[in-house]
């Protein structure tokens, strides 16, 4: 199976979509990215929604998911549109499956189904007469099971977040064998099984000629039947208190450890608060910081920019005004000039060198007019001394914009703000939840403990019952009549000939799963890399396990692995399975990353993805599959790239090309 294109109209944040995702040969990737809120999850719910049904039963459920754009247009109705292909009997067909809701007159949502497959129509709708309703559903159903059937889509179309969190505790060991009985396609024989096991003890009813052995029969299968009730009621009991007790079990501790409920509570609720008085506290001082900002706004920014358009012609009037008083520096007073001639010329008279008599004023007159240069003509004249050093002062002026950290706080604090309401519903939450007892949650959570072990027991007195039941049938597992009859001896065989043949489909397959999973694991398993020795499928269904063994010998326990490496062993199942399994269809993952740690991320995106299936559909976060190293990664594996772009105004998602920016088509 591979899905062409999804179309959807006025359904939640999607107005108009129409969005190709063929994959090419070699390129099965499809990776489309969005911000949270962006519309991933709608995307993910349409295509869903597109071969499973929206399920609507309300006008308040319609309403619901019907885009706000389109609320009070005459064309109110939500359509689901899928474009795939899958192969019958080796031969590939092409299918268009629509869907179409709106509401009737009445107000009540009505449904119409439509699916062409190769110019062949199937179509019904609510208003569809119950007969030929029936028969053209169980032909749409027919070929929507043929190529993902609905039980099974969990297992392809996922939120990795989720995955994860169904592998809690002892919960992993049941995904293990639910994956593998449903995929694998075994579950189909012991279901079989089943069948003929309840034909042959009805069978062996009719033939007991005795009445009253044949009413204790049937009251014997009654009972058994009603055992069988009770252990799926308990295990499905089971299950929710298994549950309960993983998700409390921390909170329990910290109970149990001394501090009771309100008291916990409380310090959660006043940690909330103090949040939310920091972040009034930063508004505070964003603002004062923003006002003396503008208050000092001449200084810091405009008197700055002017002075970077006049710097030229201060220097220049700096420069000139330097030189002139280097100039006047330069020149010796007449004082100066009268002492060292009145010096020099008492000593050319001592030594007769003067033949003339010279007055001291004369030669004091000589030396200054010689030495006078005339003085260049100064064009800054007008300009005071106070002046000058202003405008010398100017080029030294230190200056502070503070404007790109203030537009940083600004982007932080409204993000801070808008989570204020979110913090403000978390409080009143909490709030609500100290009105009971102290202690409730432990009163609860060993009420819960205690309802586990008393459903443990449960289960195991009505299989003692069944066991004892079981016996008592043997007893009337006779041949009644003289004559041999081919019919009964074979609803006798039929029951462990199912089984057997699942069991031995098991084992062929089982080598196929661990040795792929081996090898998965030893590169997708980054806590273990490259020492897993073995991984172990048992031959038998009815008590199905699966189990890791170091190289060292000892086993690696998967109740004992971290969340991420329990995502990673069941996502490297889903390939092998996808790999080996009855089905081929493309595998959609929500929330990509889950969560996996930086290692483990590089691996998966190296090595996991690109070889999953013949087409998968990434919906990741800009966080999640970075632009950069990460997409380089996984770029020679991509067909299209999207990004989904939230527009809160219109209240709808559009999609352009490219993955947050980046075209790899480029």
């Amino acid at each position: 199976m591979l899905i062409k294109r999804i179309k959807a109209k006025n359904f939640k944040t999607y107005l108009n979509l129409d969005l190709d995702i063929s994959v090419e040969q070699d390129k099965p990737i499809i990776l489309i990215g969005g911000a949270n809120g962006g519309g991933k999850t709608t995307l993910f719910e349409a295509i869903y929604g597109a071969l499973y049904g929206l399920h609507i039963h309300s006008a308040k459920q319609f309403k619901e998911l019907l885009n706000a754009g389109s609320l009070g247009h005459e064309d109110e109705k939500i359509m689901l549109e899928l474009h795939f292909t899958g192969k019958v009997l080796n031969e590939e067909q092409q299918y268009v499956l629509t869907r179409t809701y709106l509401l009737n007159p009445s107000g009540l949502p009505v449904e119409a189904v439509k699916l062409n497959m190769n110019g062949t129509i199937f179509s019904y709708g609510t208003a569809t007469p119950p007969a030929q309703r029936a028969e053209q559903e169980a032909q749409v159903n027919k070929i929507i099971k043929a190529n993902l059937p609905q039980e099974l889509s969990r297992y392809f179309l996922f939120d990795a977040m989720e995955a994860g969190n169904l592998l809690k505790e002892d919960q992993l060991n049941r995904v293990i064998k639910e994956n593998i009985e449903n995929v694998m396609g075994f579950n189909k024989y012991m279901v079989m099984a089943k069948s003929a096991e309840s034909l042959y003890q009805g069978y062996t009813a009719q033939r007991l000629q005795v009445e009253n052995e044949k009413q204790e029969y049937l009251q014997l299968l009654d009972q058994k039947k009603k055992q069988d009730e009770i252990i799926n009621l308990l295990q499905l009991q089971l299950q929710d208190a298994l549950q309960y007790s993983v998700a409390n079990k921390e909170l329990y501790d910290n109970l149990k450890g001394g501090l009771n409920q309100e008291s916990t509570i409380k310090n959660k609720i006043e940690q909330t608060k103090l949040q939310i008085e920091t972040i009034h506290k930063k508004e505070g001082i964003y603002h004062t910081e923003l006002d003396e900002f503008v208050k000092e706004i001449e200084l810091n920014v405009c008197l700055p920019k002017m002075t970077e358009a006049i710097k030229s012609e201060i220097n220049l009037i700096l420069k000139v005004k330097g030189q002139q008083e280097q100039q006047n520096n330069s020149n010796i007073s007449p004082e100066q000039i009268e002492a060292i001639s009145k010096t020099i010329l008492q000593y050319l008279k001592e030594n007769s060198l003067v033949l003339k008599d010279i007055t001291t004023a004369e030669l004091v007159d000589y030396v200054i007019a010689a030495s006078s240069n005339p003085a260049e003509k100064d064009q800054y004249d007008f300009l005071e001394f106070s002046e000058v050093k202003a405008l010398e002062n100017l080029l030294n002026v230190k200056t502070n914009n503070t404007f790109p950290s203030l537009n940083q706080q600004q982007v932080e604090l409204n993000v801070s703000l808008n989570q204020i309401p979110l913090l403000e519903t978390q409080i009143e939450n909490m709030r609500a939840q100290i009105t009971g007892r102290d202690y409730a949650l432990l009163k609860a959570y060993e009420d819960n403990e205690s309802s586990i072990k008393k459903h443990e027991m449960g289960i195991a007195d009505a299989k003692g019952e069944i066991s004892k039941i079981e016996k008592r049938l043997h007893q009337f597992d006779i041949q009644t009549s003289q004559e041999p009859d081919p019919k009964y001896e074979a609803l006798g065989r039929l029951k462990g000939f199912f089984e057997d043949v699942a069991n031995r489909l098991l084992k062929v397959k089982k080598q196929q799963i661990e040795l792929k999973m081996k090898q998965d694991l030893n590169i997708n398993l980054a806590a273990y890399r490259d020492v897993i020795d073995r991984v172990e499928l048992s031959e038998n269904l009815k008590d199905l396990t699966f189990k890791i063994y170091h190289k060292a010998g000892n086993e690696l326990y998967l109740n004992q692995l971290n969340t991420a490496s329990k995502q990673v062993v069941i996502q490297v199942l889903l390939k092998s399975l996808h790999e080996f399994g009855d089905y081929d269809p493309p595998v959609m993952i929500d929330t990509v990353m889950g969560v996996l740690d930086e290692t483990s991320r590089a691996t998966v995106l190296e090595n996991y993805f690109p070889e999953l299936s013949q087409q998968t559909i990434l919906l990741s976060s800009d966080s999640e599959i970075r632009t950069g190293k990460d997409l380089e990664k996984i770029e020679p594996f991509i067909s299209k790239t999207f990004t989904l772009q939230r527009d809160r105004e219109k209240q709808l998602t559009d999609i352009v090309p490219g993955y947050f920016g980046v075209n790899i088509n480029e």
